[in-house]
């Protein structure tokens, strides 16, 4: 018997709402969402494009490549409007930190641009730099569930079938198809493909098979500020340094984040969280110490110990059923990047980057 869909994608966060949208063009595409679209850390990410990262800036894996796709796929889902392409100021964090900076702006100046103490106060003066800052000239922030649901929108106008309120408790696969079973408004289904794809994010632990992989769970909280409607705050870029902020144009409010716990029991928001996030942002923008707070989300990102780069392919032993996760904090480009590429990977597996292949831990 036919199934009625080529591929199955479990989970509407990023990874799943950029895979949905590229397979679209050409299959037959469920998506299985257990909440709503963007319900967990898709939801709670801030939305920043900074493809220089970490504390030495260094290029995030196929940096270049990965801007490209995320124009496309903005494009294709009729999202570029979302998108803020401001840039991503990156105030040092000291001397040393400052020497890095320096090296990557020397490196790639078609990216980047340093910026001493005195540009950064003349270009930007609600900001603290004593040590300069780097530029990140090809990024910018956006909202993230926004930009979830545009994808997922644009997947469905080309045929893509999305349901909410559907959560996947096992998989099995044979020699012609993968199976889900599901629990649906109190029923039990199960739904075939030719494979299943499980963009599963902070729930992976629950599933044996995938608890045993290369994977790890982190809690980021981030906090919502106020701007005034006639502060120079709501036009900054985003900064990235000791935290990051990122404007929200449409709210006049600014996103603060972010809290890296590894271990942790519940995802609910902690004050205690909330004020040193604060702390460690009015270093760069000191107005941030009296901020009003509007509210505090929370949730769990996962991440690959070792590569820190996504984790993509058939699960071990496995032809028909792939995973698809461990976006850590570069989704907005690595997510794009893998999911444009999936028809070829699902054709020629052999094709999957080795520093993204699936691995047991």
């Amino acid at each position: 018997m036919q199934s009625s869909f080529d591929t199955i994608i479990v989970g509407a966060g990023l990874a799943g709402a950029c895979a949905a949208l590229h397979l679209s063009r050409r299959q037959r595409v469920l998506v299985l969402e257990a909440v709503e679209p963007a319900a967990g850390a898709s939801g709670v990410a801030a939305g920043l494009v900074n493809p220089f990262m970490g504390r030495r800036a260094r290029p995030v894996w196929r940096f270049a490549e990965a801007l490209d796709t995320l124009e496309e796929t903005f494009a294709l889902a009729d999202a570029s409007l979302l998108y803020h392409r401001t840039g991503v100021l990156r105030p040092a964090a000291d001397a040393k930190q400052a020497t890095f900076f320096r090296e990557t702006a020397a490196a790639y100046p078609t990216y980047t641009t340093w910026n001493t103490e005195g540009l950064v106060r003349e270009h930007f003066p609600a900001v603290t730099a004593p040590h300069g800052a780097l530029l990140v000239r090809m990024g910018g922030g956006l909202d993230g569930s926004a930009f979830v649901g545009a994808l997922l929108e644009a997947a469905s106008a080309l045929g893509a079938e999305i349901r909410a309120q559907t959560r996947v408790y096992d998989w099995k696969e044979t020699n012609e198809e993968a199976v889900v079973e599901v629990a649906a408004s109190g029923r039990i289904e199960t739904i075939s493909a030719r494979r299943v794809l499980l963009c599963i994010g902070g729930d992976y632990a629950a599933f044996p098979e995938l608890a045993a992989l290369n994977l790890h769970s982190i809690k980021g909280q981030l906090v919502r500020v106020a701007v005034a409607a006639d502060s120079p705050l709501a036009s900054l870029p985003p900064l990235a340094g000791a935290g990051y902020i990122v404007p929200e144009d449409r709210t006049r409010s600014l996103v603060v984040g972010s809290s890296y716990e590894h271990d942790f029991s519940d995802l609910r928001p902690s004050p205690v969280q909330t004020r040193l996030i604060l702390k460690r942002a009015a270093r760069m923008l000191p107005e941030l110490a009296e901020a009003e707070v509007l509210d505090e989300k929370a949730g769990a990102r996962v991440t690959v110990p070792g590569t820190r780069l996504p984790m993509l392919g058939p699960l071990p032993g496995r032809r028909r059923l792939w995973l698809f996760t461990g976006l850590g904090s570069k989704g907005l480009l690595m997510a794009p990047l893998l999911a444009k590429s999936l028809p070829r990977y699902f054709d020629n597996p052999s094709e999957l980057p080795g520093e993204v292949r699936v691995r047991d831990s």
